[in-house]
């Protein structure tokens, strides 16, 4: 019998559309268009009428989550055929690092979108990094919420096999480092003692797939943080949860020879590729990823949003557009509007979608660059959302934060501080020459003209400081409590949710 990997490659060999980009987006947005026009929203549009991209473009309008929210709501209560012909199977949650978290509608259609791109991108990785054995470990958050339901009775999240298909749930099952059921451990201390016990007792472990480097670091620092209770679980065993983890004294050995040198290879030799964000805000924790598995390939995700799918990796990672997964338009910098097919390389656009679960040139508020093409399909890099701090009218933008805050390595983010004279503090890790990266970022600043001349007339304040130790665990230990997933977690360049820190501020410079 093959081993899992070749069954995976044989059961979904990649395939490439080499239909022209213009005629594939055209194609998808048609079949969209007919597949809902008797929905309330293409009724009150008049999809029947639209045969054309330019039809469609006239005949709707962009729209952003408040213009289409009362149909959002209708759909909670259980309607069917609102913004999509038939009934919603599940809803989705933002993360809301920069703003609060929707609810987005998910149709049969819309998990086959994402598994028209998640599914090539899966497969070729395989053949990429020739994994032919050995085990994943795909992020498992703890179960810190109750699964929450509708009034309608419609589910609030779906498991990873809502999205990868019922036929993959067997593959998953022989390459998973981790049970299935440590995700649902509700108390983040004991899933963070099972996972670190699992990962240290796969040995063949040869692929690492999260969604946050954040979230992979903070399991590193915890397995120095915590040896003395893993080191007991492993010479010992328990029973955790009705599960029996049973003794595995001789990996305490290893676990000593990787704490007296902290190479990661000591652990898992035959690691082979590390997949999780990487760029925008998420860079300097992929970098310090990078730094801590020398010896390991670090894939950068593409641009999965929850209301869509933008990007994957192709075969040299390349981040390209995922033309049969939606109809995507771009609004450039002078506000104009463009089709796939139109992007030039060096311009950064605004995303607009348009997806099967109901959502119509909807502004996702995601800005990327255009870095290319392969063939005709642009690749695309995220560059941060177009979220804004303005206190005083200096409008800073997470994109053009995140370029400032560019030098610094690790943890580091702005947070704005109303006062009597507002200003913002640079928050970053307790750092000996943390003055001359203060005045750096500082420099950077001025050159958003509408911060300079707040500056200037004396609106904001030099920019300060604030020097935490672990600023990465206070983030993150206060985000676990609102209604995102551990493993979802983005840590943004802007703080907009400033009470996270309020116990601090009284230390800064």
């Amino acid at each position: 019998m093959p081993e899992p990997w070749q069954q995976l490659s044989e059961s979904y060999p990649f395939s490439v559309n080499h239909a022209d980009l213009a005629r594939r987006q055209q194609q998808w947005l048609m079949d969209c268009v007919m597949r809902n026009k008797n929905c309330d929203y293409g009724k009150q549009y008049h999809f029947e009428q639209i045969k054309s991209v330019t039809e469609y473009q006239r005949k709707l309008p962009i729209v952003t989550y408040e213009d289409i929210s009362v149909y959002i709501n209708r759909i909670q209560k259980g309607e069917a055929d609102s913004l999509f012909s038939g009934s919603a199977l599940a809803f989705e949650r933002t993360s809301g690092s920069s703003s609060e978290p929707k609810l987005i509608p998910y149709s049969s259609y819309s998990l086959q979108d994402f598994r028209r791109a998640i599914l090539p991108w899966f497969c070729n990785l395989g053949r990429q990094y020739q994994l032919n054995s050995g085990l994943a470990y795909w992020a498992i958050s703890p179960a810190t919420r109750q699964m929450e339901i509708t009034t309608a009775g419609i589910p609030v999240g779906l498991p990873d096999a809502a999205y990868l298909g019922e036929d993959l749930i067997p593959f998953f099952m022989q390459v998973s480092a981790i049970p299935y059921w440590v995700g649902e451990i509700p108390d983040v201390s004991d899933w963070q003692l099972a996972t670190l016990y699992y990962l240290v007792c796969s040995r063949d472990l040869s692929v690492i797939s999260v969604w946050s480097p954040s979230f992979l670091l903070t399991l590193i620092e915890a397995l120095s943080c915590r040896r003395t209770e893993l080191e007991a679980l492993l010479k010992n065993g328990m029973k955790m949860y009705g599960h029996e983890l049973p003794a595995n004294p001789e990996i305490i050995n290893i676990l000593a020879e990787y704490y007296a040198h902290k190479i990661m290879k000591t652990l898992w030799p035959d690691l082979k590729v590390i997949s999780c964000w990487g760029d925008a805000s998420s860079k300097p924790f992929f970098e310090l990823l990078k730094s801590r598995f020398p010896e390991t390939e670090l894939q950068a995700k593409g641009l999965l949003l929850t209301e869509g799918v933008v990007t994957m990796p192709d075969q040299n990672s390349h981040k390209l557009l995922c033309a049969d997964s939606g109809f995507y338009e771009f609004i450039d910098q002078a506000d104009d509007l463009k089709l796939a097919h139109q992007l030039e390389p060096g311009t950064n656009y605004r995303v607009v979608i348009t997806t099967s679960g109901g959502l119509y040139r909807y502004q996702t508020n995601d800005w990327v660059a255009c870095r290319g093409h392969v063939s005709d399909l642009p690749i695309l890099e995220f560059i941060g959302r177009d979220s804004c701090s303005d206190m005083v009218g200096e409008k800073l933008t997470e994109a053009f934060a995140t370029s400032c805050l560019e030098p610094i390595p690790g943890f580091r983010m702005l947070l704005p501080v109303l006062s009597k004279t507002p200003g913002y503090l640079l928050i970053l890790e307790d750092q000996p020459d943390s003055e001359s990266l203060v005045q750096s970022v500082e420099t950077r600043l001025l050159a958003n003209s509408q911060y300079a001349y707040a500056r200037k007339m004396g609106q904001l304040k030099p920019l300060g400081a604030l020097r935490l130790i672990k600023p990465l665990d206070i983030y993150l230990n206060s985000a676990q409590h609102n209604e995102t997933r551990l493993g979802d977690i983005k840590v943004p360049s802007i703080c907009v949710k400033t009470a996270i820190f309020k116990n601090y501020i009284g230390s800064a410079a």
